[in-house]
């Protein structure tokens, strides 16, 4: 095929590759109602390309397929300009079409982007504030974090909501990991310190039991929030899952002993439920 000094002939690198556009020489449009409204198709294609928040966003987030597509819109975007100036108006739409694809491409991307990144900081949020309200449960001789560090630990949280609100999602979970981290080995160092409630001292049976009731619901509260973060391999689900059947049905038990206040009976079922929950913990493989 013969082309003349008129053809232009650019080449970009697609997401999808690379990809030869051939604009043919062409007359200049007669039409002037063709010629403006190509016009407006390359206006639009320049305004969504631009500067404008929506392709901020798409470069914000990190999408490589998206930052690659509104390269690939942008360079369209000026073939578009170079067509429609020389009077190739139906080339210029055609070029516009393809940018307005990649445009949206990008877009959608980019959204994807910022779906994935809202649901993990979700989690995340939802994984910290559980381990903080476990850890303000425990008696505090037990929660080995200062009230300085405590309220430190609540001004990142609420940080990490503020950047959430601005929709800086990878931000706020950079904010919020290490405290879900520090808050979560707390924790399994609290459940571990098995001779720390032998050397407690208790007023009443009543005092153990709810001492006791306490640390139940901190480790059901925790290993709910580490089945949801690693789930077990098939090997010890069943029984993970037992354990946490017989913790939950001595729990029960011991709630109507003490109702009955049979305290003793109520002590010892409430233990019983403890172990199961240690039992459980441990085939998480966060404690041993």
């Amino acid at each position: 095929m013969q082309y003349s000094q008129r053809t232009i002939v650019l080449l970009y690198f697609l997401s999808a590759g690379l990809v030869a556009t051939y604009a043919a020489e062409c007359d200049e449009d007669a039409d002037a109602t063709v010629r403006r409204q190509a016009e407006q198709k390359v206006v639009l294609l320049e305004r969504l390309t631009g500067d404008a928040d929506p392709v901020r966003r798409v470069f914000d987030s990190g999408n490589a397929d998206a930052i690659a597509a509104i390269k690939a819109a942008r360079e369209l975007a000026v073939l578009a300009r170079q067509e429609v100036d020389a009077g190739c108006s139906v080339n210029a739409a055609k070029s516009v079409a393809q940018g307005l694809s990649q445009t949206t491409r990008a877009f959608a991307l980019a959204r994807s982007e910022a779906v994935v990144g809202e649901q993990d900081y979700q989690a995340l949020h939802r994984r910290t504030t559980s381990f903080l309200q476990i850890l303000q449960s425990q008696p505090a001789e037990l929660q080995g974090i200062a009230p300085t560090d405590l309220s430190g630990i609540q001004r990142q949280v609420s940080r990490a909501e503020l950047m959430a609100v601005n929709g800086e999602y990878g931000e706020a979970s950079d904010e919020l990991g290490p405290v879900a981290d520090r808050l979560q080995r707390r924790l399994i160092a609290i459940f571990d310190q098995q001779t720390v409630y032998y050397e407690r001292k208790f007023a009443s049976p009543q005092d153990e039991y709810s001492y006791l009731t306490e640390q139940y619901r901190g480790y059901r509260m925790l290993l709910l929030q580490l089945s949801k973060e690693k789930p077990l391999p098939f090997s010890g689900r069943q029984a993970y899952e037992n354990a946490l059947q017989d913790a939950a049905n001595l729990s029960e038990s011991a709630v109507q002993l003490a109702g009955d206040g049979d305290w003793q009976a109520a002590l010892v079922a409430i233990q019983d439920a403890l172990k199961n929950c240690e039992k459980a913990l441990r085939l998480t493989g966060v404690m041993y």
